[in-house]
């Protein structure tokens, strides 16, 4: 199976309804399912459906934008508006490239299940990792999946 990544950008303020939204379009248009499965937590927040464990996937919001990643296999996506990286975090790195490490830090991270204050550890991003270049202007996107697989996105207007 193909990695599935629904990206879209609106208004700010409104990507975390956004990335919902995302994830049950893609759900319906992929696996005709409709209304999304329930959803449940594992023990470190990574979401699941107790109903549909062929189904993994994995959301991710920033700045009016939002991006949603399905699998049959766990995936961890990551997104973050280009902008000036936090300083204290930045180490001295350039914009872009702080933020390239960063996605592909917190997919990683989401891939596995891992709370997000394992990102303030020493880690080094899964390789299988890979930034989308373009999907969405002025975002950087990167997805993290268990294996191998290729990957289809979709840009939602």
């Amino acid at each position: 199976m193909d990695i599935l990544i629904y990206a879209a950008s609106g208004p700010e303020g409104g990507e975390r309804t956004l990335a919902r939204r995302l994830l049950a379009l893609a759900l319906e248009q992929e696996f005709h399912l409709s209304p999304p499965p329930e959803t449940a937590k594992e023990p470190g927040g990574k979401p699941f459906f107790p109903s549909r464990p062929d189904i993994c996937f994995n959301i991710s919001h920033s700045h009016g934008a939002a991006v949603c990643a399905l699998h049959d296999k766990p995936v961890g996506v990551d997104i973050e508006k280009l902008r000036s990286a936090p300083r204290r975090l930045a180490g001295g790195m350039e914009d872009e490239a702080f933020f390239r490490l960063w996605t592909a830090k917190e997919a990683t991270i989401k891939r596995r299940g891992e709370g997000i204050g394992a990102l303030l550890l020493p880690l080094e991003p899964d390789p299988r990792c890979r930034c989308l270049e373009g999907l969405l202007e002025g975002y950087l996107i990167t997805v993290c999946p268990s294996e191998d697989a290729a990957v289809r996105a979709v840009r939602m207007e």
